[in-house]
């Protein structure tokens, strides 16, 4: 009789247990339902950035952030929140773990760690970039690298016959791919410092003389602090494209720097995400994928929009995130050889 009774109140755990699943299972699907203009009515939907205030990828979250609501159905507040550490690491990591899979939560993170991902997994936690809900890109990007005029380092032939020391933030950002392909055409020249919080901070640096110059997107240096090229502050020593810029005329690509094509697909695959240039997107498995991915794009077509990202100098170019997918899936599936040259290019 006694086993009958356990077995009974088993029957009824598993019972309940079951109940609960559906009802689960029930709510999300009634969730999924739910017509995206009466879920959104009324709430506030995070627009988040991987790094603190100051800096390029916070001044684009926030100009988009601050025109999106009126784009997605059911008009929510959008607010900007920052949650910085390694390189936007940490973003992305929330994201993948903690992150509410509503809609509600989104963002803005270094594109640098889609190569960091294949070329380090361990580093970059087992990350897997094609598994998230891409939403899309305010533009494409094109890194440089340059040296601070007072330096005399005009061009690669003088970086090769000059000690000089790049700035960054961590062995995560796009910046420290860029600088350590630079080092690896340097006779071992260089010496990079690591542990600068933003762009900015580098910046300041530089202006200061702790370090000699950076690598960066050249829409950075374009956008805040453009008296450096007009007042010709900064020697621009190679930009990373496939043909020269048409504000760079004069400067190499990378591509006129290397002769081995093995180089050159192991440097297409560490550049490749820069046709991402700020990239946006949400949790694994985001609900309401469609509609977020709509109102970004009818956000980046807005005049307002576009007038005030022109008065910002903002580089607007936005890519789908249909077309983001598959850049991410083209990154995180490049055959294994071309990756070990990328990773000896990174030592």
């Amino acid at each position: 009789m006694r086993g009958n009774v356990a077995t009974t109140a088993a029957c009824a755990v598993a019972l309940i247990g079951l109940a609960s699943g559906l009802a689960s299972g029930a709510a999300q699907a009634q969730s999924s339902a739910q017509p995206a203009a009466e879920f959104y009515a009324g709430k506030t939907v995070q627009f988040m950035v991987g790094y603190p205030p100051s800096g390029g990828f916070d001044a684009y979250t926030r100009v988009a952030a601050r025109f999106m609501g009126k784009h997605i159905p059911g008009n929510p507040n959008v607010i900007v929140v920052n949650m910085p550490g390694a390189s936007s690491l940490t973003f992305v990591r929330y994201l993948q773990v903690r992150a509410p899979k509503d809609g509600t939560q989104f963002g803005m993170f270094n594109r640098g760690l889609m190569p960091k991902s294949v070329l380090d997994p361990k580093e970059v936690g087992g990350i897997d970039f094609t598994k998230f809900t891409w939403i899309g890109s305010m533009n494409s990007e094109m890194a440089v690298c340059y040296t601070w005029g007072a330096k005399g380092i005009r061009n690669m032939d003088d970086l090769r016959k000059t000690k000089f020391t790049l700035g960054d933030t961590s062995k995560n950002s796009g910046g420290y791919i860029y600088t350590s392909i630079v080092r690896s055409l340097s006779n071992d020249m260089g010496k990079m410092v690591l542990g600068y919080a933003t762009t900015g901070d580098i910046w300041l640096a530089i202006e200061r003389g702790e370090v000699d110059g950076n690598c960066t997107v050249l829409t950075s240096i374009q956008t805040q602090r453009p008296e450096w090229l007009s007042a010709n502050k900064i020697n621009m020593l190679v930009q990373f494209a496939e043909k020269r810029h048409k504000d760079l005329p004069n400067v190499p690509t990378i591509f006129e720097l290397v002769t081995s094509e093995n180089e050159r697909r192991a440097i297409n695959f560490l550049i490749a995400s820069e046709e991402i240039g700020r990239p946006v997107m949400g949790p694994p498995g985001m609900e309401r994928a469609d509609v977020l991915r709509k109102a970004f794009l009818d956000t980046m077509k807005d005049p307002e929009f576009l007038a005030f990202a022109d008065k910002m100098k903002m580089d607007i170019d936005p890519l789908s995130g249909e077309r983001a997918a598959e850049i991410a899936a083209a990154i995180q599936n490049t055959p294994k050889d071309a990756v070990e040259l990328a990773r000896q290019l990174m030592d």
